[in-house]
Parts: structure tokens; sequence; C-alpha cells
């Protein structure tokens, strides 16, 4: 179903319920976003990418790579690995996705990659081999909720709508000045 019957059938809809158009698309909207799992209140709902921000964002990925496997830096890698796996006092994301296809690997349900060997958040075994890349090693790489570590991070302070308790978790423990300096 196109966007615009979708949306044309949702105000019907709305105005058979005697609700007005803007509750049916803000409903729409609502509808529209990535799936959380066990999600603290606070944290903010991410839009389903479109495929124009998705591709832009996977070839600056690729380009930082460069055809010799260029990596992030190692503190770089480790805010991202607080930022999506969490540790003994920090949960994982909740966007975090267990992979179908990797067994014991996980994958970024909110970032629109899927679950493919490249957008894998750890190392797997392929072919009998350990890869020795994985998504969070990239020297350019974004966050939907703009996390400490990644490319596009935003401290809470600016950027209210992607402040949460997580967020603000590592930025207390790592210092706002440490992780930027290490992005």
């Amino acid at each position: 179903m196109t966007n615009a019957r979708k949306i044309t059938e949702a105000i019907q809809k709305a105005k058979f319920q005697g609700k007005s158009a803007a509750d049916a698309i803000k409903e729409l909207q609502t509808q529209e976003t990535v799936e959380k799992k066990n999600v603290p209140a606070d944290v903010p709902n991410v839009p389903k990418p479109n495929l124009v921000n998705k591709a832009s964002s996977f070839a600056k990925s690729m380009a930082s790579r460069g055809l010799k496997n260029n990596r992030a830096s190692d503190r770089t890698i480790a805010l991202r690995v607080l930022s999506c796996h969490g540790n003994n006092q920090l949960p994982p994301c909740p966007y975090r996705k267990d992979s179908e296809k990797f067994k014991g690997s996980y994958y970024c349900g909110a970032c629109g990659c899927g679950d493919k060997q490249m957008t894998q958040l750890t190392y797997i075994e392929v072919n009998g081999k350990m890869t020795d890349y994985n998504k969070l090693d990239y020297p350019k790489v974004t966050c939907p909720l703009k996390m400490p570590g990644f490319t596009d991070y935003k401290t809470s302070e600016e950027d209210p709508p992607t402040s949460n308790s997580r967020k603000q978790f590592i930025e207390f423990h790592e210092g706002i000045d440490y992780i930027k300096e290490n992005i």
C-alpha cells in the first residue's frame, strides 16, 4: 500500500471514529517508528530510516573504511561498544537485535541496515573463520540515537530529543570532553 493511500485510509477511519485528520497522522507516525524491546520510558522513538539516508550513511562508512580497512581508534570503538552493548552497569541498547543469521551476534534494529554480515555489531564466524571487521570498526558510522562514539554524536544538552538515561550514564562516567575527543 502506498503512503498516500495509507494516509487517506487512516484519515477516513479517524473521521468515522470522530477523530481529526491530525490525530490519524499522529497515530500513523507512532506506528511508523522502529520496534523497541525492553525500552526505558525515556529512550526516544526512532523514525524508520528512508532509502536516501541509508544509502548516504552506507557510502560515508564505506569511504571511511577505504581500501586498506581503516578503523576507528580503540577508544572510539570502546565508546561504541558501550553505547550498543552496555556493560555490567548499563543494559544494552533497546534497539540492539539478536542476529538470526549469525548465532551469538547482534545488529542495530533502528538504523535500517538489517541483519547482514557487514552490519553485525560483533565479530562473527564466516566459513569457519572469525571476521576481523564489524560495523563498530568503521571510522565513520552513525547512530539513530546519536550516542557517544558515533560520528553524529550529540550531547544530551545539544540535542534534547535524543537524550536518554543510557546516553547520560555514558556522558557522566566517560566525560563529554573525552567522548568528543574520540569521535
